[in-house]
């Protein structure tokens, strides 16, 4: 997995580089919501933009972990649970029903 993480990696950093190259002194006006940025670099807003959905997916990616990890602190409470009830079902002791006859029949 680490490998295909790394070639997608690479593959994005190779497309920004490109980019950059093909709008290297290009000058764009950058609305963000009510803020209007004019005449700045093509480039700059690339790598803001870049490292952004880096921060994103590095935050999102957090959020899974952390709900993965407390879905297995629940699976492992229950394991435990489950395992105490298994244990004392082992030790519980055999009783005779009333209703058999223990005699021999003769």
């Amino acid at each position: 997995m680490w490998i295909i993480r790394g070639i997608i990696l690479l593959i994005g950093a190779v497309g920004l580089v490109w980019l950059g190259t093909k709008n290297a002194g290009t000058r764009v006006t950058f609305h963000f919501f009510t803020r209007t940025f004019v005449d700045v670099e093509m480039n700059l807003v690339l790598v803001v933009t870049f490292f952004l959905g880096m921060i994103v997916w590095a935050v999102g990616a957090w959020i899974r972990e952390a709900q993965l990890m407390l879905k297995l602190v629940r699976e492992r409470k229950l394991n435990k649970k489950l395992k105490g009830e298994l244990s004392d079902l082992r030790t519980l002791p055999l009783e005779d029903d009333e209703d058999v006859d223990t005699d021999p029949v003769l």
